[in-house]
């Protein structure tokens, strides 16, 4: 299963990065592990999420020619909306971005509300992150799936051993990288990066309004303006502001 939707990758730069990953017995029994939580979640009539295609588009809209920020979440969206009277997932297989159509996230807004605070970049009308993938953020999860209306739900699938090792190997590419962490689940992967001072690491609290409670408050911490700013540093054009 997940073999088939990694060969939507086989003629990107990603293939020789993520090789040695998806050859090892740890991500043989993640496949196993994934095609086992899709029958139990079907057994309940629940969907698993983002669908299929959509399970490596961070890879697929970022080519890593191009990287030069990772901005790692926790887990991908568990719900869905409407729209013209259809249901479709929130999850798109881009961490924090949703459909044009959906309705933006309580955590997506206050990503919006930190830059507008700390860059004044105007507040969109929309989730869709589409354009900062392309422009070169890899819009990443610690976990890549997860079964409708239960978060967490594919933590024990063997995700994390998967995500370890590509920021294990973004951490050794000799070019400037920023990587901002967001939320524990995410902060944790810290310790898979390999020392190297040509990156940028970044962390800060989750965004969602759970974690605003009491300090350290996402909000103020200035991670896209510390982010901004060592990027221009490097000569990196980035544009946060979307239409």
């Amino acid at each position: 299963m997940l073999f088939y939707a990694l060969a939507r990758l086989a003629n990107t730069s990603w293939s020789a990065l993520l090789e040695p990953l998806t050859q090892s017995q740890a991500f043989a029994t993640l496949n196993e592990n994934y095609k086992q939580a899709l029958i139990q979640a079907q057994a309940r009539q629940k969907l698993v999420f983002p669908l299929p295609s959509a399970l490596f588009k961070a890879f697929e809209v970022t080519p890593l020619e191009t990287l030069h920020t990772i901005l790692l979440g926790q887990d991908p969206y568990h719900g869905v909306f409407k729209h013209h009277q259809r249901t479709y997932p929130l999850a798109m297989g881009l961490s924090f971005s949703v459909p044009s159509h959906a309705p933006i996230p309580k955590s997506l807004q206050n990503i919006y509300q930190e830059l507008h605070q700390s860059l004044n970049i105007p507040k969109p009308s929309h989730g869709n992150l589409e354009d900062w993938a392309k422009q070169g953020v890899l819009l990443l999860n610690a976990l890549l799936s997860v079964e409708q209306e239960r978060p967490k739900s594919h933590a024990h699938l063997g995700w994390e051993h998967f995500t370890n090792g590509i920021l294990t190997q973004l951490s050794k590419l000799e070019r400037p990288l920023v990587f901002i962490f967001l939320g524990k689940l995410a902060q944790e992967k810290c310790q898979c990066l390999v020392k190297n001072p040509q990156h940028l690491i970044l962390c800060a609290p989750h965004p969602s309004p759970l974690a605003q409670h009491k300090p350290p408050f996402f909000l103020g911490s200035g991670v896209f303006v510390k982010a901004q700013t060592f990027l221009q540093a490097q000569g990196i054009s980035m544009q946060w502001g979307l239409t």
